[in-house]
């Protein structure tokens, strides 16, 4: 064998595998058409863009292990009836109705997906909807709402039922985070995320730039995306009987 028909026959081996693997499944999948949103109407899939502040939040929601006790995952219905519990797999609301199982979609521009390893706390797919509402109640903002969590999970002034009673928190096991707070002399009007009260130093208790990072990650967690009909594996409740 000369070593022309040796290249050439390396270089045929190599060509027509990436020609196969590559070149034309890239070539097909250019040209396909967008996917339906419902059996009447084609429309392009949007989803939110995750970038920036929100994928360094998720660098530290990974390296303090909150994805050891908490899922990022609405199991399919048939591994679980979870479509239907409130606030988890969504939000009903005057937009109509969020809730559909997860989709392999919602991972889109995150460097890992966060699944977690158990569900020792609530899963967190929708928990910046949670965190509105629960802010809302005490009339804070939802950011205000994370940083105190942050600072003590088992804080008995954090949550209101239906009728603005308080709901113990002192069961949760949900470590706190101290080393993401610092203590500032307050300029001004102080700090618009600085927990309440003051230490004995007459001191504010502020959230550091890791648990303002946190927050907005943990606020961007909204998986509400409207999935395509032929993408979309979610039951339709059924309809009750007149």
């Amino acid at each position: 064998m000369t070593l022309k028909t040796f290249l050439i026959g390396m270089l045929a081996s190599f060509g027509l595998a990436w020609m196969f693997m590559i070149a034309i499944p890239v070539a097909k999948m250019g040209e396909l058409p967008p996917v339906k949103m419902n059996d009447e109407e084609d429309a392009a899939y949007y989803q939110r863009k995750t970038s920036g502040r929100i994928l360094n939040g998720a660098k530290i929601y990974a390296s303090n292990g909150c994805y050891t006790c908490h899922s990022q995952l609405i199991r399919p219905t048939y591994l679980g009836h979870q479509i239907w519990r409130d606030d988890i797999a969504g939000v009903v609301n005057e937009d109509g109705d969020t809730r559909r199982e997860t989709s392999v979609y919602d991972y889109t521009g995150e460097k890992y997906a966060q699944i977690g390893l158990m569900r020792m706390g609530p899963d967190l797919s929708n928990f910046g909807h949670r965190a509105e509402a629960y802010a809302a109640k005490l009339g804070i903002s939802a950011e205000q709402w994370i940083a105190a969590h942050l600072h003590n999970p088992r804080s008995n002034e954090l949550r209101r039922g239906a009728q603005g009673e308080k709901i113990d928190m002192t069961w949760s096991n949900c470590p706190s985070q101290p080393q993401m707070f610092d203590e500032k002399e307050p300029i001004g009007q102080g700090d618009s995320l600085a927990l309440a009260g003051k230490t004995a130093s007459g001191q504010q208790v502020v959230p550091g730039e890791q648990a303002r990072v946190l927050a907005s990650y943990l606020l961007s967690l909204k998986r509400d995306d409207a999935l395509p009909t032929s993408m979309d594996y979610s039951p339709k409740q059924p309809q009750e009987s007149k």
